[in-house]
């Protein structure tokens, strides 16, 4: 009798440790089976952006490579981070400085429908690409649609297209916040990009993060950058930290503080001390700072030697201790009020 309740209170203490194994594996097992479907999820939504052979994919969004001189967009598109502005040329100025820029090896432009340019900027595409100096798979042309057109945003898109004498615009950009109709104009965006008519899209002059989330969280497409003023007296910084949830990447107008504004930056006792120390101008070193930042830039000038000086910053590098410097000018001070 004796050695039969051993025998059962073995057993008991034997079942009794099964269970408690058992149990214990399914503790173990449960976290890892979360795991495994959202790694499920994640690579059904990669899937589902459909991305094209033309992108890249690898890296991360909103990756600086400053020695391609290229960021990697949030849609998997490689963009310049350095082009020519064109904001208040002629037709005759845009289709000189596009040209220029694009012999001196720029390979970003930037215009707008507003700017009344576009038309100069494609002639100046079309001359460089007849000369041979680049094909059209090289450039990375940017436009904006004005708010005046965001009631019919696909004709906004067409027309563009006519202008520039392009198949297709590499990034399109919502030129204002226009809460009353920027988001129908931004869906008539999205619908380009599904026809091909866009690679990209984004948004320009959108200060307020509540702004920027209100569109972004009843559209489809991210937005791949928003195109504020920023510079060193205005450096967006709230703006950055917010959209790098996105992999949105800030693009700078007024990279140098804009016409009339430019001296005020240039003699800037830090930037023109660090400009001295590397035998560099200042407008270089304002250029490497947005580069170096994570900025991207479009400085516009209708002077051929400027813009070659312009591009001429991807052979020197700033140290820590002055992006420091420059970043501790920051003065939240905007130089335009639109």
């Amino acid at each position: 009798m004796k050695k039969n309740s051993i025998f059962f209170l073995a057993l008991i203490f034997i079942f009794s440790m099964v269970g408690c194994s058992a149990e214990s594996d399914l503790r173990t097992l449960e976290p890892t089976a979360i795991i495994r479907e959202d790694e499920t999820k994640f690579s059904s939504s990669t899937d589902a952006k459909d991305m094209s052979d033309d992108k890249n994919p690898a890296g991360e969004a909103g990756a600086f490579n400053l020695e391609k001189g290229t960021v990697l967009l949030n849609n998997g598109y490689e963009m310049p981070i350095l082009g020519i502005g064109c904001f208040r040329l002629s037709q005759e100025e845009a289709e000189n400085s596009v040209y220029w820029a694009l012999r001196d090896g720029y390979r970003l432009i930037d215009t707008a429908r507003i700017y009344g340019n576009e038309t100069g900027v494609g002639r100046g595409i079309r001359r460089a690409i007849d000369e041979g100096i680049v094909t059209r798979e090289e450039i990375f042309v940017t436009t904006k649609m004005w708010t005046d057109d965001y009631n019919d945003g696909a004709a906004a898109v067409k027309t563009s297209l006519e202008r520039l004498d392009l198949d297709y615009i590499d990034l399109m950009i919502l030129h204002h916040s226009q809460p009353e109709n920027d988001v129908e104009a931004y869906q008539a965006m999205e619908q380009a990009v599904a026809e091909g008519k866009l690679k990209s899209i984004g948004l320009s002059n959108y200060y307020e993060s509540e702004d920027f989330d209100r569109l972004v969280n009843v559209t489809t497409i991210v937005p791949a950058l928003i195109q504020n003023e920023t510079h060193p007296y205005h450096q967006s910084m709230e703006m950055k930290e917010h959209i790098v949830q996105y992999g949105t990447v800030m693009e700078s107008w007024f990279p140098l503080g804009g016409r009339g504004n430019t001296q005020t930056l240039f003699n800037d006792a830090t930037i023109s001390s660090i400009a001295k120390a590397h035998g560099k101008t200042s407008a270089q070193i304002i250029l490497r700072w947005h580069l170096q930042a994570g900025n991207i830039a479009i400085p516009g000038s209708s002077n051929e030697a400027h813009i070659q000086e312009n591009f001429e910053v991807f052979d020197f590098e700033l140290s820590k201790d002055e992006m420091q410097r420059i970043t501790d000018i920051d003065k939240n001070q905007r130089f335009a009020s639109y």
